[in-house]
């Protein structure tokens, strides 16, 4: 029998002409690949199940019904978001950590099984308890009663509304100590929210600021707005952006606009015509004539200086003393008797001094109201908690092209935890914040 090669195998290179004349040689020389490479194809089909040119096209395609979710690569160079915005999304892939929780059983599944079961026996014989008709009834009762109100539930409104929904200036009432113990009272009210402690009763906690919790936002951020409204809240926006622009130019300017230009460049000529103005030989003249002028300007001063020789100090003589002593005593006369006139005259001009004095109150009034406007001023804003300054938050603006005028199709705009965070710090419960970069610095080995 013959026994062929595998399609695997490699033996040495064959010759073209080889002779074939009896079987020995045939084997040896013949080309076995061709049909070792088709019954290893037809062995592969039987495996699989078939031939797969015999086989309809919905054995061999699927059509995907879903596309399939194509991981975004992230760029490197883009921030991350905060932590806690990151907190917010969740951790993707996470299974829940205790998969049988606990649950509430309905009354029938708390019943014994037991019980259930010679209650259904004494109802399928005929033997139904009271209470469970009672029950029954009591149920249709009140559905019907349900349904008849049902139109009256949906058209009744509040037509007075003599209190104040969100008054909190109430005092709590409890009951009256005359007949329940202080001990009673307090115990009482620990469960339900009205017991007040004394130290609260008188505590005032101030962050400095008069700012509210949650403001009100421009008319012109509605979902609907006005077009003025609409128009004023674009020019504030435009405003904003160009303040950044001017600042922006302003750094410019006075970092890369102070030096000079490619074509102003200082070249090598101005270089050393700039560096060569000190040097002796070249501005000698000059020089000269400098040194001789101060030469003569330094002996005029000299021959002024030996000229002007200063006298001895002699002692004053008794009637210099006296005439000193005298002109002393006639100094203090005559202040004497210029203070006696100017109380005078302050008698006679009582009047423009009332009106001095009522000028100076008036003038200490307006100051003190600009303190209070300075004061309520800086309370309307954040105070500098930090090294940083508070940077406010951007206008959440919508172009004219954007608004919807349904809330079914608005796009949100801004992000409610990043508005809650910069609130806190407008009000001063946070200091202003700036996120650190950690740098890895590699151990040394």
């Amino acid at each position: 029998m013959l026994n062929m090669a595998e399609s695997g195998e490699k033996g040495a290179p064959k010759m073209s002409k080889a002779s074939k004349k009896n079987k020995k040689s045939w084997r040896k020389n013949v080309d076995m690949t061709g049909v070792n490479q088709f019954l290893e194809e037809k062995r592969f089909e039987e495996r699989v199940g078939g031939s797969f040119a015999d086989r309809p096209d919905e054995k061999l395609f699927t059509i995907e019904k879903e596309a399939k979710i194509v991981p975004e690569k992230r760029n490197r160079k883009e921030v991350k978001k905060l932590r806690c915005f990151a907190n917010l999304e969740g951790l993707p892939g996470v299974k829940d950590p205790k998969p049988i929780r606990n649950f509430t059983l309905k009354p029938e599944d708390r019943e014994n099984p037991i019980v259930r079961d010679m209650k259904t026996k004494k109802i399928k014989s005929g033997k139904i308890q009271k209470k469970f008709v009672d029950s029954k009834l009591d149920r249709q009762k009140f559905l019907k009663t349900k349904e008849a109100n049902k139109e009256e539930a949906l058209t009744r409104r509040r037509t007075e509304f003599d209190f104040d929904l969100w008054d909190t200036t109430q005092d709590p009432k409890l009951p009256s100590p005359e007949w329940i113990k202080p001990e009673a009272i307090t115990h009482a009210a620990l469960g339900t929210g009205k017991f007040i402690p004394k130290s609260a009763k008188s505590r005032e906690i101030s962050t400095g600021t008069n700012l509210p919790a949650v403001e009100v936002p421009d008319a012109g951020a509605s979902y609907n707005p006005s077009v003025g409204d609409h128009q004023t809240l674009l020019w504030k926006a435009a405003m904003v952006e160009i303040e950044k622009e001017k600042e922006i130019q302003k750094i410019e300017r006075q970092t890369t606009g102070m030096f000079p230009s490619k074509k102003n460049a200082p070249t090598e000529k101005s270089y050393m015509q700039e560096m060569s103005e000190g040097i002796v030989e070249l501005n000698a003249d000059t020089e000269n004539t400098e040194v001789e002028e101060d030469a003569d300007n330094a002996s005029e001063e000299d021959s002024e200086e030996d000229c002007s020789v200063t006298p001895g100090l002699k002692p004053k003589t008794r009637r210099q003393k006296r005439d000193k002593r005298k002109r002393m005593f006639e100094e203090q006369k005559k202040a004497r008797e210029r203070d006696l006139k100017i109380r005078d005259s302050e008698v006679a001009r009582v009047k423009s001094i009332k009106k001095e004095l009522h000028v100076e109150e008036l003038q200490a009034i307006v100051n003190q109201d600009k303190k209070q406007e300075a004061l309520e001023k800086k309370m309307s804003g954040p105070i500098k908690l930090s090294n940083y300054d508070y940077e406010p938050q951007d206008i959440e603006i919508k172009l004219s092209d954007e608004l919807t005028g349904n809330l079914r199709n608005l796009k949100q705009e801004g992000s409610l935890l990043e508005d809650r965070f910069k609130s806190l710090q407008r009000r001063n419960m946070i200091e202003v914040r700036v996120k650190q970069k950690t740098v890895k610095r590699l151990k040394r080995k």
